[in-house]
């Protein structure tokens, strides 16, 4: 939905670290390649890196371009054994420990990604990377419907990124499915304050305004009452939801 962190960017270095022109020019094909979408020739071409170039930044570099390539074709476990190799030859670099947590769970294994997550969090030594980390623990735990932990990550990545609307609607949601509806409201706002046309969040604001009247035992709230959310519905509406239909008829053109 929103430009979201992800790291999947073919590792760019300074060519002055290749011994003469034997690996640079494998190495910018490899990355002209990738840019292609050209994944599996861009691997032979990293393979090549790797086995020919015997300086650990350069093969470092050859393992993180093979594995963001072999994540391209769902080759997840070998993307993530490359990852792992980049890894042992620098485990200062957090944006290694992203990636592999990104094909990870793109492989399914969701709590071995949150462990890649939970340590570049603890290691708190690159802002960027504890920000994905953060994001993509709290998208992980709303998949797996840990809803009280998705707030809770979502709590701590505002202490890094306070203006990201898709985060905040995430909050919300989770505070919908807890019934915590005021505070649903709020987290809909604020995402809606960081990008207005969020049809989604006005649809679902509308929706918590309703669920905060009936849900405290006014079954039939007046069309007063529900005048703030049917502008909301009627909102989410004209920017393209069509999801809202029904709620529009029953509380806001029905009374």
């Amino acid at each position: 939905m929103f430009k979201k962190i992800v790291i999947g960017i073919v590792y760019l270095m300074s060519i002055t670290v290749f011994s003469q022109d034997k690996g640079t020019a494998i190495y910018l094909k490899g990355n002209e390649n990738f840019k292609k979408g050209k994944y599996k020739k861009a691997i032979k071409n990293y393979t090549q890196l790797i086995e020919k170039i015997d300086i650990d930044l350069v093969r470092k570099t050859g393992y993180i371009n093979r594995g963001l390539s072999r994540d391209r074709l769902k080759e997840y476990d070998l993307a993530i054994l490359d990852f792992t190799e980049a890894i042992k030859l620098d485990s200062t670099d957090m944006a290694s420990f992203v990636d592999r947590g990104l094909s990870k769970m793109h492989a399914g294994y969701l709590d071995q990604a949150k462990a890649d997550y939970k340590y570049v969090i603890g290691k708190n030594s690159n802002s960027k990377m504890m920000e994905a980390s953060i994001y993509w623990t709290a998208r992980i735990n709303y998949s797996q419907g840990k809803y009280q932990e998705v707030i809770k990550n979502c709590d701590e990545y505002f202490k890094v990124n306070s203006t990201d609307p898709e985060l905040y609607f995430i909050r919300g949601t989770a505070n919908d499915i807890l019934r915590n509806f005021e505070q649903s409201i709020i987290d809909y706002t604020k995402a809606i304050e960081f990008y207005p046309n969020y049809f989604q969040a006005y649809a679902n604001r509308g929706t918590a305004k309703i669920n905060l009247l009936t849900g405290s035992g006014n079954i039939q709230p007046s069309k007063e009452e529900t005048k703030s959310a049917c502008e909301d519905l009627e909102k989410a509406r004209s920017l393209g939801d069509t999801t809202v239909e029904d709620l529009i008829y029953i509380y806001c053109k029905k009374k």
